[in-house]
């Protein structure tokens, strides 16, 4: 009797300091659990033949960006499965049909991964992309390296913040967000999270996937130099004491934006895989209104699929 209810003790005990955890470290997870059921956005099916086609990106949902420069093809976080979950029949559910299939893309150069939670690193997506182009360079974050070549994907290669590496035609640098990694409940932080600085010879962009609004980006020009195109995320910032600390809201997007002193910002992480309350729209909107207040703001939010020439 008394080893039994010294096992019931250390359950409680355990199940109770497992609880304050989650809340502590996790609480956006409550809000991913139960978001809100918004209606389905707008988008384009892409159905031309984008083979011999280059200078044009496209925003496929989520985080996703296809992004195409001088016969150099770049996916940025990668996502095509139906939830952002390490089950298929559990999870945050994608609420847009996808625009392209896997098969339809280009051929892809390389993978850049910005974080690894879920909907940003997408393990059966990566194996697809990889069975398609057997020469695949997968960009990821340190830490991330070992969860890729475990899962069988060759050609890893992991960067420091602030680390840059020459490629044939372009260079890339991968900087600190403002955000957090985990794939489970236990390995809180273990590797980097991010956004990546790629300049081809004319052009320079930036992906920033997942961030929180964070006042170091006002030192970041000094380091970086000028941007023209930005992935800059808006969603999953309601209710604010929940996501403040990791998602920025569409004002700090903007401010974010103004900050890296971006050419052209567009809006990435709305209106598909929902994490919290926000309504559907409320960052396209917000976005448009201060957009048409402040004519320093060029930051625009095109609906997923469409191809935009550069």
């Amino acid at each position: 009797m008394r080893t039994y209810k010294l096992i019931v003790l250390v359950l409680i005990i355990f199940i109770t300091g497992f609880g304050l955890y989650v809340k502590t470290y996790y609480k956006s997870l409550f809000n991913t659990l139960d978001p809100k059921d918004n209606e389905v956005i707008k988008f384009y099916k892409i159905n031309e033949d984008l083979t011999n086609k280059t200078n044009y990106f496209t925003w496929l949902g989520q985080s996703t960006v296809l992004l195409s420069v001088d016969d150099k093809n770049i996916l940025f976080d990668p996502i095509f499965s139906m939830r952002a979950s390490p089950f298929s029949f559990i999870g945050p559910k994608r609420r847009i049909p996808l625009m392209i299939q896997l098969a339809d893309l280009p051929r892809i150069d390389h993978v850049f991964i910005s974080h690894n939670h879920y909907d940003h690193l997408d393990m059966p997506t990566l194996k697809t992309l990889q069975e398609y182009n057997p020469e695949i360079i997968f960009n990821v974050p340190q830490g991330d390296k070992k969860l890729l070549t475990s899962n069988y994907l060759n050609n890893v290669k992991e960067f420091k913040w602030w680390e840059s590496n020459q490629s044939e035609s372009f260079s890339m640098t991968f900087i600190p967000a403002k955000h957090w990694s985990a794939r489970g409940f236990f390995d809180r932080n273990a590797s980097l999270w991010g956004g990546w600085i790629i300049r081809f010879n004319e052009l320079s962009f930036l992906h920033l996937g997942d961030s929180a609004y964070d006042e170091n980006f006002k030192t970041y020009k000094e380091k970086i130099g000028d941007i023209d195109i930005g992935f800059i995320a808006t969603g999953s910032y309601f209710p604010a004491e929940i996501e403040s600390d990791v998602h920025a809201n569409p004002q700090e997007a903007v401010q974010i934006s103004l900050d890296f002193d971006i050419k052209t910002s567009y809006g990435i992480h709305w209106g598909n895989i929902y994490f919290s309350q926000e309504p559907t729209y409320e960052p396209r909107e917000v976005i448009q209104e201060l957009s048409s207040l402040n004519k320093k703001i060029n930051f625009k939010m095109p609906l997923p699929g469409k191809i935009i020439q550069i």
